[in-house]
């Protein structure tokens, strides 16, 4: 496995992302390459779980993308740390945008994989992204917000609307949301430690994007999913309910839900037996999908 840091655009914002571009061991210019964009948990850059399964990917025979989002890690954007559903959408968008542009990738076999938030983003790109062919989401977290454990994060939103109107209007400082804190024992057993923690992270979020996050209706979007579809979540997964509300939305059969013995929603960000029983799955659902 290869890899090389990039730069591509978000056109709707006219905001630089930074990204890592992993290719196989064997890469040869003269090939056209399937493509796969990795996304990851809420929060996330580009050198968390994300490039976990990008190198996975990577040593398949895979074209891959990791990126840091809009607002954070070493891409462009301001306010640092907003977490926006619609600009995460764009930023697959841009990603995609990217992976045509390189010559030994063939544009009819891109697809998606996204994790924890964006694994419920990726899922909905599969929807709104015609250049993505099939989408697989690992323990996607978000379904209603608005009725999950995650909503215990959020302000009132009276008083998060006037911290971002005070904000917009010069009069008051960004304020911030704590989306992971050391007491979720699980999650600080990722993010708190080597295997999760990276320079640039942070379990900050700007206060106002809980506005966006609350009326972001995963299920609702699903219905009109019409594309491969993988989802694999943990047996022991804090996300596992939303994550089949997410899967039972989409119609027809060309899908497919696993579930993980034994497996919490963390360990499928990067432990061993599990990612290894995820690739089980995802292995032979690209294989046959791009």
């Amino acid at each position: 496995m290869q890899s090389q840091k990039v730069v591509f655009k978000n056109k709707d914002l006219d905001l630089r992302l930074s990204g890592i571009l992993y290719s196989p061991d064997n890469f040869n210019l003269s090939n056209d390459y399937p493509a796969i964009v990795v996304t990851g948990p809420m929060l996330s850059i580009k050198e968390q779980a994300q490039s976990v399964y990008a190198q996975r990917l990577a040593d398949l025979g895979y074209i891959t993308l990791v990126f840091d989002g809009s607002y954070f890690g070493e891409s462009e954007g301001m306010p640092r740390q907003q977490e926006l559903p619609e600009v995460k959408e764009t930023d697959i968008e841009g990603a995609v945008d990217f992976l045509e542009s390189l010559p030994f990738v063939d544009n009819n076999r891109i697809g998606g994989l996204g994790i924890c938030g964006s694994g419920s983003y990726m899922s909905v790109a599969g929807v709104k992204e015609p250049r993505l062919k099939a989408i697989a989401a690992m323990v996607p977290a978000i379904a209603d917000i608005s009725k999950s454990n995650m909503a215990s994060f959020f302000k009132p939103a009276e008083q998060v609307e006037a911290e971002k109107k005070a904000y917009e209007e010069n009069k008051g400082e960004v304020t911030y949301l704590n989306f992971m804190p050391r007491a979720f024992d699980e999650g600080a057993a990722y993010y708190y430690t080597k295997r999760g923690q990276r320079p640039g992270w942070s379990n900050q979020v700007v206060s106002w994007s809980q506005l966006s996050l609350v009326k972001y209706n995963v299920p609702n979007i699903m219905k009109d999913m019409k594309k491969p579809y993988l989802v694999i979540t943990g047996e022991n997964a804090w996300s596992r309910d939303a994550s089949t509300e997410v899967y039972n939305a989409v119609p027809g059969d060309d899908k497919e839900m696993h579930v993980i013995p034994e497996a919490g929603h963390f360990d499928l960000y990067d432990l061993e037996p599990y990612v290894s029983e995820v690739f089980d799955y995802i292995k032979p659902f690209f294989a046959k999908n791009l």
